[in-house]
């Protein structure tokens, strides 16, 4: 057995790991007691983290639940409830060795038992929707004692580890799912630095904090963060105090609130995509010329300078830049005449189509579906913009095929593992058609299903990045989506707060060492 602990990511990254937003100097000790308000863009679809779908719900999780392995802020793999761990010479099975002493929120003990409860939970019938991010991949986990776990794999694996650090590898209570069964959303019980108090839908999650928590207790009494789906309105909750750390800042915002001595602003990339994914079922966009069309119609390079202020960067394809694997391809250019004739060969030199966008998930998510709609309508096609809640978006989206009449729809992924196999793997591959997964548009094409799965069963980094390269390049070409733009994160908080996590997977986040001045 080989021993592996805390694996650098750094090459992953390069140049985009982002500190935690504020450090303390020996002159600002950290204080203990407060409560700190945090608003956020979008409710959280679940907090359950194995059926977790969205940021919102992740960044949440990640308060209350805690993973095997986690990144740190510098996105490093290192311990989390597992101290250390090993993988054999033929990587097929992997070997933890648990934190002793560590109890749920609920007083029962975390321990190997807890650890292969989680694996037979996503393995099992239940299907949780985050399973399909370990049946591929896991064959099974055995307890070795009260502090050792064995996790055997079908095949080698080389992403293993970045998907235990993912949000859906983090660790519940059996007792509580045992209890709450498909209600444990409503009722999460994680050993995190902070305990779940409640969640109103549509308005706020409270949490507070774990005096019991394994490493130290935390220095916030409590955390609120609240849903405030307006941009707007979440900057005024900043400047009026009601909020000490908002998300999703409007790009004009920024010069003004860097030079208020009150805040701290930061505008980091991210690994998110955004693209507006094309329901390849519904006839024209069966039809790949009309797909292609559509992605020579859009101004990227205006969108990103003029829309967004530069916090932002045009992406060829369905992955972002600092997703490990991420190919430098050509994507299209802004080509109006192209479009035009393109549509034209199609048969359909006038189009009407429907557009949905979700309102505040994503930083100007409404505004860049807006501008989606006008470059559009100069080469003939005429689309409806509407909107829905985050939630009932998220599920409307996700309805079978049978039961849908989408056609075009804003959505952004930022695969949090931080690689590109699983920046594609559940968006394109035919194996993931919704509501099973998340290949909205159900899109298909055996060659970018061959390409993907050769990145799955690579043993080697070359071929890995080759396959992946691959299948990007055939992404391209197929056009299933209208390929956008990597947005910036872009994160607010007063000058009195310490010690916020903020990741380039596009998550924020508290732990037990975040304060706030009197």
């Amino acid at each position: 057995m080989r021993r592996v602990v805390g694996l650098s990511l750094s090459a992953m990254l390069l140049g985009s790991a982002a500190l935690p937003m504020a450090v303390p100097t020996a002159a600002q000790q950290a204080v203990r007691g407060g409560t700190l308000t945090f608003a956020t863009g979008a409710d959280p679809d679940s907090l359950d983290p194995q059926n977790t779908q969205s940021n919102p719900g992740e960044q949440v999780n990640r308060m209350m639940h805690e993973n095997l392995i986690r990144f740190n802020a510098k996105m490093q793999l290192e311990p989390g409830l597992a101290e250390s761990w090993s993988v054999s010479k033929d990587g097929l099975t992997w070997t933890f060795k648990l934190r002793k002493g560590v109890k749920f929120h609920d007083g029962t003990a975390f321990d190997a038992k807890a650890v292969k409860y989680f694996f037979d939970r996503v393995l099992g019938d239940e299907k949780p929707f985050k399973a399909s991010l370990y049946t591929p991949v896991v064959q099974a986990a055995e307890v070795v004692d009260d502090a050792t776990v064995r996790v055997r794999l079908k095949q080698p694996f080389g992403a293993f580890l970045f998907i235990m650090a993912h949000s859906a590898g983090a660790i519940v209570s059996p007792a509580a799912h045992q209890k709450w069964g498909k209600d444990l959303a409503l009722h999460p019980v994680g050993t995190g630095p902070f305990k779940f108090v409640e969640w109103v839908k549509g308005d706020h999650v409270t949490m507070e904090r774990n005096d019991a928590y394994w490493g130290g207790r935390p220095n916030l009494d409590r955390v609120l963060v609240k849903t405030v789906r307006e941009d707007q309105s979440r900057v005024l909750m900043l400047e009026s105090g009601d909020a000490d750390l908002i998300v999703n800042i409007p790009t004009e915002e920024i010069p003004r609130l860097k030079k208020d001595p009150r805040f701290t602003i930061e505008s980091s990339p991210t690994a998110r995509a955004l693209f507006i994914v094309i329901n390849v079922k519904k006839k024209p966009f069966d039809d790949v010329r009309v797909r292609q069309a559509l992605n020579y119609a859009v101004n990227r390079d205006a969108i990103v300078k003029e829309l967004f202020q530069n916090n932002a960067q045009v992406i060829p394809g369905p992955v972002s830049p600092l997703q490990n694997g991420y190919a430098q391809l050509s994507g299209y250019a802004y080509d109006p005449k192209k479009a035009r004739e393109l549509l034209a060969q199609a048969g359909k030199p006038s189009l009407r189509v429907k557009l949905w966008s979700p309102k505040g998930r994503f930083v100007k998510d409404y505004e860049l579906a807006q501008a989606v709609q006008q470059d559009l309508a100069a080469v003939g096609v005429e689309a409806t913009l509407s909107t829905l809640e985050w939630g009932a978006y998220l599920a409307a989206t996700k309805a079978p095929v049978d039961q849908t009449d989408r056609e075009l729809f804003l959505l952004g992924w930022s695969p949090s593992t931080g690689e590109a196999r699983w920046g594609t793997f559940p968006l394109l591959h035919s194996s993931q058609f919704a509501p099973k997964g998340d290949n909205r548009g159900f899109f298909a094409s055996r060659a970018l299903d061959e390409a993907i799965d050769k990145a799955t069963l690579a043993t080697t980094d070359p071929a890995r990045l080759g396959a992946l390269r691959e299948a990007q390049q055939i992404a391209i070409n197929e056009a299933p989506y209208i390929f956008l733009i990597s947005p910036n994160m872009i994160v607010g908080t007063s000058k009195k707060v310490r010690d916020v996590v903020n990741l380039p997977l596009e998550l924020t986040y508290l732990t037990e060492k975040s304060w706030k001045e009197k």
